[in-house]
């Protein structure tokens, strides 16, 4: 039986990175279809003779969730889940983009595009990956892709919604792999036990019905500007990034010396993570343990701001509404609902008796952090695969970032949860030059096929 060939692995990946399947704004609800549907298609036609299931399960407002069953011939076959997400963040600022953000480029060893790294690398990977083992007479599982469109844009009350319709079919997954975080370094594989959650808002106000000439009514009105920046003065310390929301901290689990050490093993200095991110400085809000403030406290960060001209040249106005956008991350023992309400609590009483001002807090998204014990099987059998490949011992690693799925997962089904990935740390995800290492994604490719196959 024919294997499958790297021509027609780019082939897909080229494909699924030309769609603007973009989650965040309607505007692209088309492209979204088109992309979910093109997957589907590739499914229908390429693993026909062993497909069980190939569904679209849809919700009202609410992106297409495609549910796809891989049926080995095996009576002692286990069941494994395989999820990703087809959506990507926007491509803005384009201007910064070395490649056209739609078009898969391969240049200096690196595969460069707009959801190349997150997360439709790792689809075609996953895909890819059990497609070998079907067509080589090896898959002695059953595999369930879980392929959502939604991850980007945080509607995971949607995801959970359409995941219970599906518990039928998903009660036999004996294990959930999310491939959608990446490597400590070169050849130095993770797997992540910890995710932080988050919850996302977006204030508004107002103090009239139009913009004003700030010549003539200077003085006299009140600026949104001015106040919204007082607002986020007062969540946040921007020098020190503390919190000063009371009670923000309240519930922060308190880390053992064991783990700290261990997750000591995965740190990055100071000079390190400048030169990762580009920054002129870091910040030591956690001055014994740098590198781990993303990891083990929670945070708050403004996201977008927005308040009267911003284009180019000048306009000498006094804006009439103002804008933020700002999302925390939790760790262990917060809960989202608690920090909703401390944000609601904190921003009614800073708008309390100040007269001439509208304003509206919304909730735009909201995920439990997520904890994982990695003694258990599969967790272990993958860490010896990713070993073999890659030359070096996995890294058990926390990560600061949110993947709503694995708290719903492990919520839902109660089985074991495996966190890995192949990109790198200059992969560049959400931003300009978003990009997958060449070396890494073929490696990737050996590694899931083998964690596969042997489980």
């Amino acid at each position: 039986m024919n294997k499958v060939s790297r021509a027609e692995v780019l082939d897909f990946f080229t494909k699924l990175t030309e769609f603007n399947s973009i989650s965040t704004s309607e505007a692209y609800n088309k492209d979204l279809e088109n992309c979910v549907l093109f997957i589907k298609t590739f499914f229908e036609r390429e693993f026909k003779n062993s497909l069980e299931l190939c569904r679209l399960v849809r919700l009202k407002n609410y992106k297409p969730l495609l549910i796809v069953k891989i049926k080995s011939r095996s009576a002692k076959a286990k069941t494994i889940g395989i999820y990703g997400h087809y959506d990507v963040q926007p491509e803005d600022p384009v201007t910064e983009w070395n490649t056209d953000p739609f078009r898969l480029v391969n240049q200096n060893k690196k595969f460069y595009g707009r959801g190349t790294a997150d997360n439709k690398g790792h689809i075609t990977l996953n895909i890819f990956s059990v497609l070998d083992l079907v067509r080589s007479g090896k898959n002695k599982n059953n595999y369930i892709f879980i392929l959502e469109g939604e991850e980007e844009s945080g509607n995971e009350e949607g995801l959970e919604q359409m995941l219970r319709s599906q518990k039928k079919v998903l009660s036999d997954v004996s294990a959930f792999f999310l491939t959608d975080v990446g490597m400590f370094d070169r050849n130095k594989p993770q797997i992540y036990y910890a995710l932080r959650g988050i919850v996302c808002f977006e204030l508004e106000i107002q103090v009239g019905k139009r913009d004003l000439h700030s010549g003539v009514y200077g003085n006299l009105a009140l600026n949104p500007a001015n106040i919204i920046s007082d607002y986020i003065a007062k969540l946040k310390d921007p020098y020190t990034n503390k919190v000063g929301i009371k009670g923000f901290y309240n519930d922060v689990k308190k880390f053992s010396k064991t783990e700290i050490e261990q997750l000591k093993v995965a740190c990055r200095t100071k000079d390190q993570l400048l030169k990762e991110t580009g920054l002129f400085t870091i910040v030591d809000i956690n001055k014994d343990n740098l590198y781990l403030s993303s990891k083990i406290l929670p945070s708050l960060d403004i996201n977008g701001l927005w308040s009267g001209f911003t284009g180019s040249g000048f306009k000498t106005v006094i804006p009439a509404k103002a804008g933020v956008k700002f999302s925390c991350r939790l760790v262990e023992f917060q809960k989202a609902d608690k920090v909703e309400g401390l944000i609601q609590n904190f921003t009614e009483n800073y708008f309390k008796e100040k007269d001439g001002i509208k304003y509206q807090l919304s909730l735009l998204a909201k995920a439990e952090p997520f904890y994982t014990d990695v003694n258990n099987e599969v967790i272990i059998k993958t860490a010896k695969v990713l070993k073999q490949v890659f030359g070096n011992k996995v890294i058990y690693n926390r990560s600061g970032g949110s993947i709503p799925a694995a708290e719903i997962f492990q919520r839902l089904f109660k089985k074991p949860i495996v966190l890995t990935g192949f990109t790198l740390p200059d992969d560049n995800i959400h931003s300009p030059n978003e990009n997958f290492d060449e070396e890494m994604f073929w490696k990737g490719l050996e590694a899931l096929t083998e964690i596969y196959q042997n489980l």
